[in-house]
């Protein structure tokens, strides 16, 4: 199989699918930088063929494809561990219901006041109050004001969280709406 330039679209799905989608309410690390492309048959400026779907988990190869993931700029390298409400947290997340406002706290290496905080979904959770907070055992962390709309959307949601140096970590599913 040759290789095109429209590999490069799958990068950043191929990236999300690998690193950041995992089993209910776990995070998991990585880097939004990454490698282009190589134009295929010389040229660039081109219309870009249909795409092809290369599915791989951890450890396996793939041969006629050339699949990059950008090592991590941050250290140490942002990973949400635990979620919760109030003043606990947990591996497996936290529930909140529709209409009301709750305190967020999210634990893990690398999670600081200054991320950008975002919640999976139809934009009916308002995220304010973003703040550095440490854990009783000193592990870094992440507290938020998560205020849910009367009519939000029911269901699980994954918190993304940007750093500054553009590296994410996503705590998957674990904050549901009910």
């Amino acid at each position: 199989m040759k290789s095109t330039g429209s590999y490069a679209l799958l990068l950043p799905f191929l990236f999300f699918l690998v690193m950041g989608v995992t089993a209910c309410g776990s995070g998991s690390g990585g880097s939004t930088a990454g490698s282009g492309g190589g134009g295929g048959n010389g040229g660039g400026g081109g219309a870009v063929g249909q795409a092809t779907i290369i599915n791989v988990s951890g450890g396996q190869t793939t041969t006629g494809v050339n699949i990059g993931v950008a090592t991590p700029a941050s250290s140490p390298t942002p990973n949400a561990e635990s979620l919760g409400t109030g003043n606990t947290a947990s591996n497996t997340g936290a529930t909140i219901s529709q209409g009301t406002t709750a305190t967020v706290l999210l634990f893990g290496p690398g999670l600081n006041g200054n991320m950008q905080v975002t919640i999976s979904g139809p934009g009916d959770i308002t995220v304010t109050n973003i703040q550095s907070i440490t854990a009783t055992d000193k592990t870094p962390g992440v507290s938020f004001t998560a205020a849910v709309a009367a009519n939000a959307a029911l269901g699980a949601r994954t918190v993304l969280l940007r750093d500054l140096k553009d590296d994410i970590t996503s705590f998957t599913g674990g904050f549901e709406v009910q």
